[in-house]
């Protein structure tokens, strides 16, 4: 009987491929962990773009969480990636990644980069614990929501190995 609920692990559950159509929903998730959220404008048009890949992971009759990526010339780069707060630390975000990694690289995708919040030590930790490394920094690039801007911590993992 701590200070917070106890949460359950999360199952595997089946990704699914975003389409367009998944925009408004997509959003919804979005505007729960970011203080600047997109549209679901935003997000019909990047889910239009044959470069965009979306997955997302629906329990309980909604969307639980979703990745969003962005490949070019053999590389991917995470656009942004959001759970359902209710379900945080179920591990929706590590299979999200997980399944999204697998994907890229049977497409032949080499590499894959993100960049995170300094003081985002829990997206940190889950990015490092799946083999993400830092390769650089952008000093105070983090500023919405802010009262003292965060760096963005660049990382990057091979998928070719």
């Amino acid at each position: 009987t701590g200070r917070y609920p106890a949460r359950a692990k999360a199952m595997t559950l089946p990704l699914l491929v975003l389409r367009p159509d998944d925009a408004g929903r997509v959003a919804m998730v979005h505007a729960t962990g970011f203080p600047d959220p997109w549209s679901p404008a935003a997000f019909r048009d990047l889910l239009s773009e044959s470069t965009t890949l979306g997955l997302g992971i629906e329990q309980h009759g909604g969307l639980a969480g979703f990745v969003l990526v962005q490949t070019v010339a053999g590389e991917a780069d995470i656009l942004t990636i959001a759970t359902d707060p209710a379900l945080k630390r179920t591990g929706i975000a590590r299979q999200l990644l997980g399944g999204l990694m697998s994907r890229l690289g049977e497409r032949g995708i080499s590499r894959i980069t993100l960049d995170v919040a300094e003081d985002n030590t829990a997206a940190r930790r889950l990015y490092e614990g799946l083999g993400f490394t830092e390769d650089g920094r952008r000093p105070g690039y983090y500023t919405t929501g802010r009262d003292i801007p965060a760096a963005a911590i660049l990382m990057s993992r091979d998928l070719s190995v």
